[in-house]
C-alpha cells in the first residue's frame, strides 16, 4: 500500500518515458543501440574484445553481430589486422563510422522529442 505522500506527488515524478530506436537496412535489422555503443567502443579502442565488453558481449557474440552487419549491407563494417608481435586492430569503416554518426545524432534528437513530448503529455492529462 502506497502512502499519502507517495500519492500526492506529481504524475511526473513517477513515470519516466522509455523507447528504444533502430535502423533497418532494406526492411532488414542493421543496428541498435547496443551495436551503436558497440561500434564507437571499437572505434575508440581499436579493438573487437574492447568494444564487446562496452556492451557485455563475449568475443564470439561480437563476431556473430557484426557477420550478420556485413550480410545485411553487403560489404564489410570493420578493417581488421591480426595480432602478432605488432598487435592486431580494428577500425570502422568509413561507410561504418557515417552509420555510428546518424544513428548517434538521430538517438539524442529523438530522446529530446521524446522528453518534450512526454513533459506536453503529463501536463495535458492534469485533471482539474
Amino acid at each position: 500500500m502506497r502512502h499519502a505522500a507517495e500519492k500526492d506527488k506529481p504524475l511526473k515524478a513517477h513515470l519516466t518515458p522509455r523507447h528504444k530506436v533502430w535502423l533497418n537496412w532494406d526492411g532488414l535489422f542493421l543496428m541498435g543501440p547496443n551495436y551503436l555503443r558497440f561500434l564507437a567502443a571499437v572505434d575508440q579502442t581499436g579493438t573487437i574484445r574492447e568494444g564487446g565488453r562496452a556492451v557485455g558481449w563475449s568475443y564470439r557474440t561480437c563476431l556473430n553481430r557484426l557477420r550478420r552487419m556485413e550480410q545485411v549491407l553487403g560489404r564489410p563494417v570493420l578493417v581488421t589486422s591480426r595480432g602478432g608481435k605488432a598487435g592486431g586492430g580494428a577500425r570502422l569503416t568509413a561507410e561504418a563510422r557515417r552509420f555510428v554518426r546518424i544513428f548517434s545524432q538521430w538517438q539524442r534528437e529523438v530522446e529530446q522529442l521524446s522528453l518534450r513530448a512526454f513533459s506536453r503529455a503529463v501536463k495535458g492529462s492534469v485533471t482539474r
